[in-house]
């Protein structure tokens, strides 16, 4: 949609085409482009703009916008909702940061299913955000951020990191402790807080272990329909690693996605970057930035070098310089039992570097050498000059299978046992509900009268996030009920009917029942 006049892509007839051919070796491939010759011209005057994806247009009618009656959400009421938008109301045209507009169905088809709200611009690839996209003609957010927390379904809420303990030999999965120490408040005022705290014992975070330190993000949005929360804040102070942390950097800033399950009990999706403090050489630390460390034997691996401290493999390490102003530093005794015991490593470099030179530029090397046999020669190469908080620091992705960032409120229950009767049990698998457990709820005599029984599959717990979604691109639902329900108590057998495409209209994985 450009300051010229276009032609409109409806009513194409005649079907011509073109052939490009390309040869390579013994192969030879071919590409064969079919395009319409429109017989009908329409002249779209210059301030009239079309998506480039369903070529709807300024000037067609809410009639000629159509989707098929759908549109890429997690949430199926929004499916709804935004279909009857697109018949019955104005189009809506969206810009993103790249400047290239859409329809707001169509990029939102983008930007919804895989990490929510999140994705890249169709046509450049450019990374973009829903929060990021601007009324076309109007320049303002579609999305305005800082709304008012207590009108969102996840208000009251404190979200704290839970570890899923898993039994029959599988292994618990553990974080950093900066990300342990990291909670989520939406209960405090009308700001969402990060609360951090310095110091754990044992391996969990406790609030008696510490001062509970508490941010107000300064930007903030929330996408009600995929339940999905952005934030960013800047710390006035830059933030330490905590105490037991095996890292030796400080933070200064915070960005998170984070994806709520559809009752706000945790975080089923989305990451947490912590973005390192930022120093520039030329100064006191003129190593400090991004390297990239190879060794000899081809192997390499990219570093971050703060204040003249880095850490690698999970060690930290510091740089000195010596009197002729040569970079050196040593191997802590934790990485020589990795090294055949050998005592006092030292990892030196006879490039001298002045006081007030930033060392060597970015795309130069580095080149070190170690009185150990097995590594006599590692170089490095500049990446950047500095730390960037936005690109440069420690990110955690939200692994339901693992662990998740669980509302501190939310009490989970043991199952009842009722011994006389399927009616009132649970049925698990791998001792956990809500792992496609099996449910079937009291009944009462008039119930069994009546043949009025209610059972349904569980989907509540964390883990069935990584399983396969449902075929429109929506989470399963976290209740899927039984249809058609028969039970026969003298042979205690149970039938029932799971109607993927009766309830959701859809299917998963390709069935669209189960019986």
């Amino acid at each position: 949609a450009g300051p010229r006049k276009k032609l409109s892509p409806h009513k194409r007839t005649t079907r011509e085409s073109c052939v490009y051919s390309h040869q390579d070796q013994n192969w030879v491939y071919q590409l064969t482009i079919k395009y319409s010759r429109r017989s009908e011209m329409v002249e779209i005057e210059e301030d009239q703009i079309s998506c480039p994806v369903c070529w709807v247009s300024s000037a067609s009618g809410p009639s000629e916008h159509n989707h098929n009656g759908t549109t890429a959400t997690t949430a199926s009421d929004y499916h709804q909702s935004s279909a009857a938008e697109s018949s019955a109301e104005e189009v809506i045209f969206a810009k993103t940061p790249c400047n290239h507009v859409y329809c707001r169905t169509c990029i939102e088809r983008v930007l919804l299913p895989d990490i929510a709200t999140m994705g890249t611009c169709p046509m450049c690839r450019t990374a973009v955000s829903i929060f990021d996209l601007k009324h076309a003609t109007t320049e303002k957010s579609l999305y305005p951020s800082n709304s008012d927390v207590s009108s969102w379904p996840i208000a009251n809420n404190v979200y704290k990191q839970f570890s899923i303990r898993r039994r029959r030999g599988l292994q618990s999965f553990e974080t950093e402790a900066i990300f342990r120490n990291t909670s989520f408040s939406f209960n405090e005022g009308h700001i969402p807080k990060l609360q951090y705290l310095n110091k754990e014992e044992d391996g969990e975070a406790s609030d008696a272990d510490g001062e509970l330190q508490s941010f107000d993000f300064q930007r903030y949005h929330f996408h009600p329909q995929s339940m999905t929360f952005h934030g960013r804040l800047d710390f006035d102070t830059p933030i330490p690693s905590p105490s037991d942390d095996s890292m030796c950097y400080s933070y200064s800033s915070l960005n998170c996605l984070l994806q709520f399950s559809d009752g706000g009990q945790y975080i089923r999706d989305g990451y947490i970057h912590w973005g390192y403090e930022s120093t520039t050489p030329p100064g006191e630390y003129p190593l400090d930035g991004k390297w990239k460390v190879e060794w000899e034997n081809g192997e390499d691996l990219e570093i971050y070098v703060q204040r003249h401290y880095f850490n690698c493999f999970e060690i930290n390490y510091e740089i000195t310089l010596d009197d002729n102003h040569c970079p050196r530093f040593e191997w802590p005794n934790s990485t020589r039992s990795f090294f055949q015991r050998q005592s006092g490593v030292v990892q030196q470099s006879t490039q001298q570097i002045p006081p007030g030179s930033s060392g060597p530029s970015v795309g130069e090397t580095l080149e070190w050498s170690t009185n150990l046999t097995s590594s006599p020669k590692i170089v490095w190469k500049r990446i950047s000059m500095a730390l960037s908080p936005k690109t440069d620091g420690r990110r955690l992705r939200i692994r339901p299978d693992h662990f998740v960032y669980r509302n501190v409120d939310f009490q989970a229950q043991l199952p009842p046992y009722v011994a006389t009767s399927i009616w009132g049990n649970t049925f698990c698998q791998m001792y956990t509900v809500g792992l496609a457990s099996y449910h079937f709820e009291e009944t009462t005599e008039a119930d069994e009268a009546s043949s009025n029984y209610r059972a349904y599959i569980s989907y509540e717990h964390p883990h069935t996030n990584v399983w396969p979604a449902l075929d429109n691109g929506e989470n399963v639902p976290g209740r899927v009920p039984f249809r058609n329900i028969e039970w026969d108590p003298v042979q205690r057998i149970f039938k029932g009917d799971i109607c993927w495409q009766e309830e959701y209209n859809t299917t998963w994985m390709g069935e669209d029942s189960w019986h």
